[in-house]
């Protein structure tokens, strides 16, 4: 069989450029592929492309078949004629070699390999998966996986995977006006799609969703490395079980630093039961807890434990400023609300200062008695209607007392907000100091829109917010990086 030479070592620009074409090809072939009707992963690739809307040529291949969907089926991807930019690979793990060598001879420029039964099943297993390495380093195809979900590129309708999550639904999800777009990059197919669903519910925005897998030649740091410079993703969310390539990582995360994007990390490793299950799952074999922390504490990088906190971060960080310092000024239409966030922020390292005499005077007259004009200002429910609350966000906003406003209120109510929200978002607009809103009561689906419509995120839940606001301080000048562990105490 014939094949390529070895290719030169790529050049930096070169390994993005590769990752360009990855993630937007215009012709793809699923091998192995099945109608989509069928309730089976095969069938799911074919449907879930197809949805989304993908523009390009789709070419299927699987002898089992003439014809999918009303597409011509080949028996072969060296029968389909002219060369692809990109296969999807599903089929059993003992004949994925031969077909990504066939694949490479065709001229395909990049595969996704969805097969799983690999490294993470047995020593033996692996060493397929060395096979599918040496066949990517000689030939020049760039493989990600084996054992991955593939990706969607939502910027232009590419879904290359059988998750669910990828499918539209009838009505289109809300987003946070004005917000940046999230990329999400995972060792785990399940949890970056997983990101995805999540993250919409929180009205955030996605530029894309790619699942490495067992990286076997592309490693997640390749894809982070892209998209720090790519101008549709504001923020980086990685799920990393094992850091392969700590050198390339490092430069991802200085390019990222450089374009003033942020990566968000859940990295696993911390117990002995993560480390083992790592292992069984991707193949993974993590490093050392203390030396990772390290590196990722000089690379300006937000780690956190797991994924509600990495959402709550990305919408902190793509809604709004950084925090200079970590002075925090809570206004609260109830007081236990107030004591409650008090209690969390100072637990995780923030300052809740006691506010001047000349501010207090300023406040007292805007609430009733028995609020309190100190920090947390206690407008009560009264302040809402008194102007209270709007006049002591912007008295703080203004001001240079605090680095961080958080409001909290009910915004259970299906009719009403209880405050003028284009009136807080221009007071936002005029303020270098970010503001975060904390429902304590479940909000409505009322209230998240009339806050998402100018641009404002709300948290339903006290740790989440307390996560968003340690990442806008890491963000910050002061403090360049930034964990969960030991910033937040655990439940």
């Amino acid at each position: 069989m014939t094949t390529r030479s070895l290719p030169q070592e790529p050049s930096q620009d070169a390994g993005i450029s590769t990752i360009g074409s990855f993630v937007q090809p215009k012709s793809i072939a699923i091998i192995g592929a099945a109608p989509a009707e069928q309730r089976t992963i095969r069938g799911s690739l074919m449907r879930v492309l197809r949805r989304c809307g993908f523009k390009g040529r789709i070419v299927p291949v699987n002898p089992s078949y003439q014809e999918i969907n009303g597409l011509r089926c080949y028996p072969s991807i060296s029968a389909a004629g002219s060369a692809v930019d990109l296969a999807v690979v599903a089929i059993p793990a003992e004949f994925v070699c031969d077909v990504v060598e066939e694949c490479a001879v065709a001229g395909v420029r990049a595969a996704i390999v969805i097969s799983s039964g690999f490294a993470e099943e047995s020593a033996a297993k692996a060493r397929l998966q060395l096979q599918l390495t040496e066949i990517a380093g000689r030939t020049g195809i760039r493989i990600c996986g084996p054992n991955c979900e593939g990706f969607y590129n939502l910027v232009d309708g590419i879904a290359a995977t059988f998750s669910a999550a990828a499918e539209p639904t009838e009505a289109a999800e809300p987003v946070i006006a004005n917000a940046g777009k999230v990329a999400v990059v995972a060792q785990s197919g399940g949890l970056g799609f997983a990101l995805l669903n999540r993250g919409r519910a929180f009205g955030l925005d996605f530029s894309h969703i790619v699942t490495t897998g067992n990286e076997c030649d592309l490693t997640a740091a390749d894809f982070i490395e892209y998209f720090a410079g790519d101008i549709e993703s504001r923020v980086v969310i990685a799920y990393l079980e094992e850091i392969r390539d700590p050198t390339r990582f490092r430069l991802a995360a200085e390019r990222a630093r450089a374009a003033g994007k942020t990566i968000i990390i859940i990295k696993i490793g911390r117990s002995e039961a993560g480390r083992r299950a790592a292992l069984h799952h991707t193949g993974s074999v993590t490093g050392s807890v203390a030396d990772e922390n390290s590196m990722l504490a000089k690379l300006g990088v937000v780690v956190v434990i797991e994924p509600d906190e990495a959402v709550a971060a990305a919408l902190a960080l793509v809604t709004s400023p950084a925090a200079t310092g970590k002075r925090a000024g809570i206004v609260t239409t109830a007081g236990g609300a107030g004591t409650v966030l008090s209690e969390c922020l100072s637990a995780a390292g923030f300052v809740i200062p006691a506010l001047s005499d000349r501010l207090q005077t300023s406040l007292r007259p805007t609430f009733p008695s028995y609020g309190s004009a100190a920090n947390p200002v206690d407008v009560t429910a009264q302040g809402i209607f008194t102007g209270g609350a709007m006049q002591a966000l912007k008295v703080l906003l203004e001001g240079d007392e605090v680095d961080l406003i958080v409001f909290a209120a009910g915004l259970s109510s299906e009719r009403s907000v209880p405050l003028d929200v284009d009136a807080l978002r221009q007071l936002a607009a005029r303020s270098s100091k970010p503001i975060l809103i904390y429902s304590y009561t479940l909000p409505s689906a009322f209230a998240r829109s009339a806050f998402w419509r100018v641009g404002l995120p709300i948290f339903a839940h006290v740790r989440d917010l307390v996560c968003a606001a340690q990442a806008l301080r890491a963000a910050g000048p002061r403090e360049p990086s930034f964990s969960v562990e030991a910033g937040m105490p655990q439940p």
